[in-house]
């Protein structure tokens, strides 16, 4: 019972379906793959609504998904910053070429002879199920708080196979693609010279769109759209020069802009614009792709042969293939169990695979029409089964931290240094940002971690381990630093866990200075400011209650935060009541509002 929908109305549902399966699945903590899976089959094959293949047609189906694919990958490269890679591991090394290797080949043979596909398609297959994809692994890693070694080695495992996977995937299909013809060594020649010359546009797209924005002849607001004009019309274009290498160009071209970008202000905006491009992409190819399968197709590949190429992949390959590359290596037993243990496959690998599915159906290869749905499989178990074990998992094995949350302070004060010390007491990490750093400050003294750089710059802070931190509190003086720290980290710790606190010069108008999103986000109470805070020290500070002794809270209290029986840290906002438990321990600055400064308190109360 297919709906015939209007074309229009097409595109729009399946954009629609496919962002809103990402915030379902953030609201209900779930990896994002699964809710979309599910979406997608219950609109596609189970209710039969509609199947966009057939609806859209399949040169239109496959032009979308091929362009999707595109700039899936050209963020994916041009993300890559080789200077994260100073200090790796031996461990994260020896995983990224014999681990990568062995994983390959196992996969391979896995597929051919468990699946039954040809080892043209088997080859090709196992190079993209290489990669576990970011957008998987860094959520759980997050919700999780793995130890720093394994966080490490699965966070840039994911990283950087996610562009490259793809790649050895094509590079095999390339060479599939001779060893199967009957060609001489001038078609041979012929081809390496396009191949380089594909792999050049790339490269002097790229310099062309470098000069351009140097020399000021785009305007800002027009570098992410060229930006983007300029991904799909050299993966268009490359086919002239090659057939199906768009992806190797798209590829280098992006490399090229990773290299360039190094943190430069000109390239922030169509970083943001990529990002959430090809999150739209992602999610959108992923509901067609998913609603595109058949009931006959589905069954035909769900049996007990994918299942027992599942557990093959899971119980044999990844373990073989992590315990063989980490040989005499920094990591633990324990560590190593867990690596083995852990590979969820992430949304690109089903798209890129629909994307070659297409290129061997049209050399009439054997099986070639199973590959998406298997595909599909291989990925919806490994993510359910990664991704609801995970947790448990990591605590089998003992490399999940049992540490409470931990806190950002974004400024160094008598304040935020007497709260970083309350919340040590409870074994609450705490990490402060300095500002300036001038010899040895009084939170380095207090034993708070500090960062060495600015925390603020996101080319900085990925050399910052944040995994252990929930949230950030912003304690400066300056709103304009605040609002700046506010808009940096919010991408880091989540919108609803960045605090700040109010400011002295704009404690009355500050939610109409700043923005409603801000003010639904100051910390304590509105018209509680910094310089109140820091004078209220002078006299007085922070003290700790039983819940049990809450009902001694009165309206000239200053309810600061909740710390519960686990250690975990509740902060009171103007949008946030925490009375009423009844276990854990309250900090409060008793009798506040009668200690800082009259002219203040007057403002505070009005407020």
């Amino acid at each position: 019972m297919n709906i015939e929908l209007p074309f229009m109305l097409s595109v729009a549902l399946f954009l629609a379906l496919g962002i809103l399966s990402q915030w379902v699945a953030n609201v209900l903590k779930w990896p994002a793959i699964v809710v979309m899976a599910i979406v997608g089959l219950l609109v596609g094959p189970i209710l039969g609504l509609v199947n966009p293949q057939a609806h859209l047609g399949g040169d239109i189906f496959n032009a979308i998904v091929s362009l999707a694919v595109a700039f899936i990958l050209f963020e994916g490269s041009s993300n890559l910053d080789f200077r994260e890679l100073r200090g790796v591991s031996r461990a994260l090394i020896q995983i990224l070429t014999i681990g990568a290797m062995i994983s390959w080949f196992l996969g391979m043979l896995a597929l051919h002879f468990i699946l039954s596909f040809p080892l043209s398609v088997s080859a090709v297959l196992s190079g993209l199920f290489l990669i576990s994809g970011p957008t998987v692994i860094q959520p759980l890693l997050k919700q999780t708080k793995v130890k720093n070694n394994v966080d490490t080695i699965l966070r840039w495992e994911s990283i950087i196979l996610d562009p490259i996977g793809p790649m050895i995937a094509l590079g095999l299909f390339f060479i599939v693609f001779f060893v199967k013809q009957d060609v001489g060594f001038q078609v041979i020649i012929a081809f390496i010279l396009k191949l380089i010359a594909a792999a050049m546009l790339g490269v002097v797209v790229a310099y062309l769109f470098k000069w351009l924005v140097e020399q000021n002849h785009i305007s800002q607001k027009l570098v992410a759209p060229l930006q983007f004009v300029f991904v799909l019309l050299i993966f268009s274009c490359s086919d002239l020069i090659l057939k199906e290498s768009g992806l190797l160009t798209v590829t280098v071209f992006g490399l090229c802009m990773a290299i360039f970008k190094r943190g430069d202000f000109m390239y922030s905006e169509p970083e943001h614009f990529i990002e959430h491009a090809s999150m739209i992409l992602v999610s959108t190819v992923f509901i067609l792709i998913t609603s595109s399968l058949t009931i006959d197709v589905l069954k035909a590949t769900f049996n007990g042969w994918l299942v027992l190429f599942c557990l093959v992949m899971i119980l044999f390959v990844r373990p073989i293939s992590i315990w063989i590359a980490t040989i005499r290596t920094e990591i633990s037993t324990q560590e190593r169990h867990f690596l083995s243990a852990m590979m969820p496959r992430g949304i690109v690998v089903l798209t890129v695979a629909e994307f070659f599915s297409t290129l061997f159906i049209e050399a009439n290869v054997p099986q070639a029409e199973y590959i998406t749905s298997v595909t599909f499989g291989f990925v919806f178990v490994t993510v359910v089964f990664y991704g609801f074990g995970f947790k448990t998992i990591a605590q089998r094995f003992n490399v999940s931290s049992n540490e409470p949350s931990g806190v950002l302070l974004v400024g160094e004060s008598p304040f935020s240094n007497q709260l970083g010390q309350k919340l040590q007491k409870h074994n609450i990490p705490v990490m402060t940002f300095l500002q300036q750093q001038n010899g040895q400050s009084e939170a380095e003294i207090l034993g708070f971690e500090t960062f060495d750089g600015n925390l603020l710059a996101r080319h900085e802070r990925i050399y910052a381990d944040l995994t252990r931190y929930e949230y950030s509190l912003l304690l400066t003086s300056s709103l304009m630093i605040n609002a700046y720290a506010f808009t940096e980290l919010t991408d880091e710790f989540g919108l609803k866990n960045v605090l700040m606190v109010d400011s002295a010069n704009h404690q009355k108008n500050m939610k109409y200075r700043v923005g409603k999103q801000i003010s639904n986000h100051i910390l304590f109470r509105e018209g509680v400011s910094y310089q109140n805070l820091n004078d209220y020290l002078k006299q007085g500070e922070i003290e700790e209650i039983d819940a049990s002794e809450q009902e001694t809270i009165t309206d000239e209290d200053l309810l600061l935060y909740y710390i519960d029986e686990d250690g975990e840290v509740t902060f009171q906002t103007v949008n946030n009541a925490l009375l009423g438990a009844e276990t854990g321990i309250y900090g409060i600055l008793k009798q506040f509002y009668t200690r800082v400064q009259p002219t203040r308190v007057n403002e505070a109360k009005q407020l």
